[in-house]
């Protein structure tokens, strides 16, 4: 690996101070995906900032109306422990995604935070919720941008200097349920849905927000697929060009499990309502 200096600021300003005054400064999170990247060459850059000594960014709160506070610090073993996301509809979607993460060691480093810029499974878990992210930038500069639209590579995400203070998911009653298919090898997924499901009293869906990761794109919703499964359609849904394809898989072949994940999540959701 290439030298990398680094530094573990204890406050939030002080991160935001290295990361402003050092182009190409990047944030170290729970560090699964850039650490590999720096080992392998992937990514060449100048500063690593520690975000792991700053306590604020860390601990999950009940807010109004039953809304959750997440700190993107919040590594995803303490995430799905606590009691407040236990207690709240999005637990069952949030443990499924959790538990896509190969092993306890990844559980307890790897963050909420971390997890969102990376745009995996529990990025499309979020997006289904209709998370947003809280962004802090240096002199206090605050701003709340929807999970969803932070991952679209169509608009501005973070900008330089900025980190992910927080993920806010709203109040809620639908159920959840993530189901995936793993790459046997790596155990990432080559495709991941994540649906929040209303029913009607029938049991057929009444509203449903359902989000896709896997393959080269990060986690995105789906509307076409939401169309579906309300409808109730037999027919998947025209999926051809949402996928790339890559050396895992194809974007039909991708676009096809989509189609067939999504029919397991909502019945999962379904068994859960009941």
């Amino acid at each position: 690996m290439d030298l990398v200096d680094y530094t573990a600021p204890a406050d939030l300003e002080g991160a935001l101070r290295a990361l402003s005054e050092t182009p190409g400064a990047r944030p170290l999170a729970g560090g699964h995906r850039l650490v590999l990247d720096l080992k392998r060459r992937a990514r060449r850059i100048p500063l690593l900032v520690d975000l792991g000594r700053v306590p604020e960014l860390r601990g999950v709160r009940r807010g109004f109306g039953g809304a959750l506070e997440i700190g993107a610090m919040t590594t995803v073993t303490e995430l799905v422990g606590h009691p407040a996301v236990r207690d709240s509809y999005a637990h069952d979607l949030l443990a499924d995604a959790a538990a896509t993460l190969p092993d306890p060691q990844t559980r307890n480093r790897g963050t909420v935070g971390g997890s969102v810029v990376a745009g995996t499974d529990i990025a499309a878990a979020l997006i289904a919720l209709d998370a947003v992210a809280r962004i802090r930038g240096r002199g206090g500069r605050r701003r709340t941008l929807n999970v969803e639209r932070l991952l679209d590579p169509a608009a501005p995400g973070l900008a330089a200097g900025e980190v992910i203070a927080a993920v806010g998911v709203p109040p809620g009653t639908a159920q959840g349920a993530h189901v995936r298919q793993p790459v046997p090898a790596t155990l990432d997924s080559v495709c991941g849905v994540a649906v929040a499901v209303s029913f009607h009293a029938d049991g057929t869906v009444s509203a449903c927000r359902a989000a896709v990761c896997g393959g080269s794109r990060p986690a995105r919703r789906l509307p076409v697929l939401e169309r579906a499964l309300t409808s109730g359609t037999a027919a998947a849904p025209p999926l051809g060009d949402v996928f790339p394809g890559d050396e895992v898989a194809s974007g039909e072949y991708r676009a096809h499990l989509a189609w067939v994940l999504a029919g397991r999540a909502v019945a999962r959701a379904r068994e859960r309502a009941v």
